[in-house]
């Protein structure tokens, strides 16, 4: 494919449309304090403003998914609550098939993350490792 072909760029917007509906809902289950929400951050034994502030985290992460510079921001705060997400329930004691779906969204945010790290990395220091 060339630069400027529309495959790579039409699979980023599937790639972040999909995770914006994933992390949009799961934090808006979180706001409403869904029971099954509420009693999975009991059961991890965190408090219940926890539960707040990672749907605030997933909201925020949803929404920089489509700043034209903070795709890689967005990608990697979610990628980040997606490692709390599977080592809480490893830590639970729950089946590892439980941290499975955690597991998958961190392998598809950590790589957009990664595949958009440009963004990250600040001008200057990318002027001098050249």
């Amino acid at each position: 494919m060339t630069p400027t072909s529309t495959g790579p760029r039409f699979g980023g917007l599937l790639l972040r449309g999909l995770l914006t509906a994933v992390f949009v809902a799961a934090a808006g289950m979180k706001f409403a304090a869904v029971p099954f929400e509420v009693a999975g951050f009991a059961r991890f034994g965190y408090p219940l403003w926890f539960m707040y502030a990672v749907g605030a985290a997933q909201a925020l992460g949803a929404i920089l998914l489509w700043g034209q510079a903070t795709v890689a921001h967005g990608a990697l705060l979610l990628a980040v609550v997606m490692v709390g997400a599977a080592v809480s329930h490893l830590r639970a004691g729950d089946p590892v098939t439980m941290a499975v779906p955690a597991l998958v969204l961190l392998g598809l945010t950590g790589g957009l993350a990664y595949a958009r790290r440009g963004e990250i990395v600040p001008t200057g220091f990318r002027a001098s490792r050249a």
